[in-house]
């Protein structure tokens, strides 16, 4: 495939279904455009200091992510918008949430701390379970906190001067930083990655996080949509098939070469310390436990995968293009349609504690059976 045309097709992918763009009603009802655009110019006044604005019908708004806390039910999406189900998703409520940036993706490592990214290279994070959260970071401060790396450097770096530019431009840019997924090994250790290249790590529960895009393997900053850990081993996937590894808990990476150069969306870690891999137009590898080995993986058709998920009865999901769900037996290694009865256009999917299956869309957060 064309590297140009697969670009922008990745490109306009995101810009629906993950967020990167302001205002999905735009693209996707035309006839909708000046009222969304006032709605939106509304909340691109102040979107970090704005509080997500309490609605009821915030369960049925744009929502992109749903992950599991413990027994319960978190979802995220357009404007801030959090709401939990304590009921197998069921019933929804909506949390209180301090910004109104779109949030992408969330890490949970226990019931009670988790984390969440979004827009404006925002980070937030909760003790609660989700009943309230607080900002971390955003992306002003990690523009800061890199261009004050790239000083730090010795004047005898070779790369000083061009990381002092380039991390000046991150400053002079603002908090316009798409985050698009985050995740946490333990309550201390974790990693975001997002648009353009951008990642930041942190060892004390995100109290600070320190960039380092500068330690990936991705020279052409390419945007970076799914991260995923298991032990020591963390997996980064991205634009234009960019895949890389890590066996040393994050402190280095690895570049892998994917079987193809469409973008992948998401990934998976396995419990027998594999990854499965997947995104644009049937695109999908896995790289095998304990090893930097990358296997092509074919899909029943090809299908963009936009959310992956491993079952708590071992099976792999993905949850592709026009709600279509694909299982695994086998560790990713080969895939059979599932049928839904819902044909929505989904986003996201998580297993419930009562094992029913749940899925964010593009009009909310419902079981799908």
């Amino acid at each position: 495939m064309n590297n140009n045309n697969e670009s922008i097709d990745g490109s306009r992918r995101a810009l629906l279904l993950l967020g990167l763009g302001v205002g999905l009603q735009v693209l996707l009802a035309p006839t909708m455009a000046s009222t969304t655009v006032t709605v939106a110019s509304a909340i691109l006044a102040d979107p970090l200091h704005k509080p997500a604005t309490m609605t009821p019908r915030a369960a049925h708004a744009v929502l992109t992510r749903v992950v599991m806390a413990g027994n319960r039910l978190v979802a995220m999406g357009e404007r801030g918008l959090v709401v939990l189900s304590d009921d197998g998703g069921r019933q929804w409520r909506q949390a209180r949430v301090p910004v109104s940036v779109t949030l992408t993706s969330a890490s949970f490592v226990d019931a009670s701390h988790g984390w969440i990214a979004g827009h404006s290279g925002v980070v937030l994070h909760t003790s609660d379970g989700g009943e309230s959260w607080a900002i971390q970071t955003d992306g002003l401060a990690l523009a800061q906190a890199t261009l004050a790396q790239a000083k730090a450097l010795p004047e005898s770096d070779v790369n000083r001067d061009r990381r002092i530019q380039d991390a000046q431009r991150l400053v002079d840019d603002g908090t316009d930083k798409p985050l698009l997924s985050i995740c946490f090994a333990d309550a201390l250790h974790g990693m975001v990655v997002g648009a353009f290249g951008l990642a930041a790590s942190t060892v004390d529960g995100g109290k600070t996080w320190t960039p380092c895009r500068q330690n990936l393997p991705n020279p052409m900053s390419l945007h970076l949509y799914a991260i995923a850990q298991h032990d020591r081993t963390w997996v980064i996937a991205g634009e234009q098939g960019v895949l890389m590894r890590s066996s040393d808990d994050g402190a280095s990476f690895e570049a892998l070469t994917a079987p193809s150069e469409r973008t992948l969306f998401a990934a998976t870690a396995t419990r027998n310390g594999g990854f499965v891999l997947a995104g644009l137009l049937g695109a999908a590898c896995r790289i095998e436990p304990g090893s930097a080995a990358v296997a092509s993986v074919e899909l029943p058709s090809p299908l963009t995968v936009l959310s992956s998920v491993e079952l708590r009865d071992g099976r792999v999901a993905l949850l592709a293009q026009g709600g279509r769900l694909l299982l695994s037996r086998d560790a990713g290694a080969t895939f059979s349609e599932q049928p839904l009865a819902r044909r929505d256009p989904l986003t996201s999917l998580a297993e419930a504690a009562d094992g029913g299956l749940v899925a964010t869309s593009l009009a909310g957060v419902a079981r799908l059976g």
